[in-house]
């Protein structure tokens, strides 16, 4: 399923050329408001855009640039800018990923769009997520789930840079999470709510059930984590109920029917490449 564009322009003619073709692609549109004037980054992180449309003319707009790419938890997200010509240079100062004139965007906005958007993953997510969680990765759950929250960091930061996939979302996404509990529990704040942000670009694109892992459970997990320590806020963020630190769920049972079907196309393709003769 493709993601929402965010626009931020109060231009009619580009809204309306954005709306239109935005729809003919598949995609919603969801415009900045005040929740995303008073907190882009997390506003942004909560929506996850396969690309965000702006207007370069526009303070506000470029204040809000300039917040999203200098974020972690928001400076992967693409960035078209339009401008005219004298505040081309600007934006691109302010980290977009490319500048398009008004008469341009209006013109070719659905090329634009198709061109500059984050790019789908989603079918590699989806045949790696049948597979089995490795083994590195089941050592760092188990640390994960003993309260080694800085071991698993370790551990997982191995294993996602061992896999050149797109799958190893999955393993930077349960590794943030646990990050954000490791500064819950030294009542650093800020630093827990940046990371609990931060991990939600990973885990937003994986499926419900990924290598065996109840992703659907960890995310509710983590918004719920993130909800409660915003809802304390600094002054009491000791007060956080480590309850709330809730364990990554596995389905061994998925698990041993993705082995057990590997093992049984792996004996059939044996099988069959024999000669006749010896597969009695």
């Amino acid at each position: 399923m493709l993601g929402p564009i965010v626009g931020i322009t109060s231009h009619k003619s580009l809204r309306d050329a954005l709306l239109v073709a935005a729809q003919q692609l598949g995609h919603a549109v969801v415009w900045a408001d005040e929740n995303a004037a008073r907190d882009v980054v997390a506003w942004l992180a909560a929506h996850q855009p396969d690309l965000i449309v702006l207007q370069a003319d526009d303070d506000a707009a470029m204040r809000s640039l300039l917040a999203a790419k200098t974020s972690p938890a928001t400076r992967r997200m693409p960035v078209l800018a339009i401008a005219p010509f004298e505040y081309a240079a600007h934006a691109r100062d302010a980290g977009a990923d490319a500048v398009v004139d008004h008469t341009t965007f209006c013109a070719d906005t659905a090329v634009l769009i198709r061109t500059h958007r984050r790019p789908d993953q989603h079918a590699a997510i989806a045949a790696a997520a049948q597979l089995p969680l490795p083994a590195r990765a089941r050592e760092a759950v188990a640390q994960f789930n003993a309260g080694e929250y800085f071991e698993q960091h370790e551990t997982f930061e191995e294993v996602w840079r061992a896999e050149p996939g797109p799958i190893r979302q999955l393993y930077q996404g349960i590794l943030q999470v646990g990050v954000a509990y490791l500064q819950i529990q030294r009542r650093n704040y800020d630093g827990a709510r940046k990371i609990f942000l931060r991990a939600q670009q990973y885990l937003h694109v994986l499926p419900d059930v990924c290598q065996g892992i109840d992703v659907a459970r960890l995310r509710a997990d983590a918004y719920a984590a993130l909800a409660e320590l915003e809802r304390l806020g600094p002054a009491h963020v000791a007060e956080f109920p480590s309850g709330m630190m809730r364990p990554v769920h596995v389905d061994d049972r998925s698990q041993q029917l993705v082995t057990t079907q590997a093992q049984i196309s792996i004996s059939r393709e044996t099988h069959y490449s024999l000669p006749l003769r010896e597969r009695e």
